[in-house]
């Protein structure tokens, strides 16, 4: 994709975008063609597309910032991501890889944590569907540190989700609620998330 494409498909708001959409690294990983049941869209880029409509659905001008420097980064190192033998992951993941690329453009902390753990919950999820004990320590560990930036990620959780169920986001929220690391159901103070 030519870069003119590439800002015309984005169209940055602030210079930090700008300089994301720009990059080498973006412009090779927002092409990568994902597996596997997480992205029905397949092309990174596509999905990106997709949560950014999603968020400009929204009331959220106090967290469109942060949202759209998440949209941007989360999945970049997807592309990145080595894989053994049998398929399991060496190195890191790609919220890890994706993080440390964001670190180029992206100095709040909060945000460059939310970038590594943003699918976190949905292991919590799956294994609780499985059901494997929930594993509390591990949980609040994860979601409980001082950057996690809950009222955020929940909601950049509904736009990385916007073409799936969101069943293991509700969960997330209620898991959050009852062991107090949140106060707010952004699905019930907002449904709209789960249109």
């Amino acid at each position: 994709m030519q870069q003119s494409q590439i800002l015309e498909l984005f169209k940055p708001e602030n210079e930090i975008e700008r300089a994301i959409v720009d990059s080498e690294v973006f412009r090779t990983a927002s092409q990568f063609r994902t597996h596997g049941r997480s992205h029905p869209e397949r092309l990174v880029y596509v999905h990106i597309q997709q949560i950014l409509a999603f968020i400009d659905r929204q009331l959220w001008l106090s967290y469109r910032t942060a949202l759209r420097q998440l949209a941007l980064t989360h999945d970049l190192g997807k592309y990145f991501v080595m894989r053994d033998a049998q398929g399991k992951v060496v190195g890191g993941g790609h919220g890890t890889i994706s993080e440390r690329i964001a670190e180029n453009f992206i100095k709040d902390p909060r945000i460059l944590y939310a970038i590594r753990i943003h699918d976190k919950y949905v292991h919590f999820y799956w294994d609780e569907q499985k059901g494997k004990r929930f594993d509390e320590r591990r949980f609040r560990r994860v979601f409980g540190a001082p950057d996690a930036g809950l009222a955020t990620l929940t909601r950049f959780n509904y736009a990385d989700s916007n073409s799936r169920k969101k069943d293991s986001i509700i969960w997330f929220e209620d898991r959050c609620v009852e062991l107090g690391l949140k106060a707010e159901k952004v699905y019930i103070s907002e449904p709209g998330v789960l249109l």
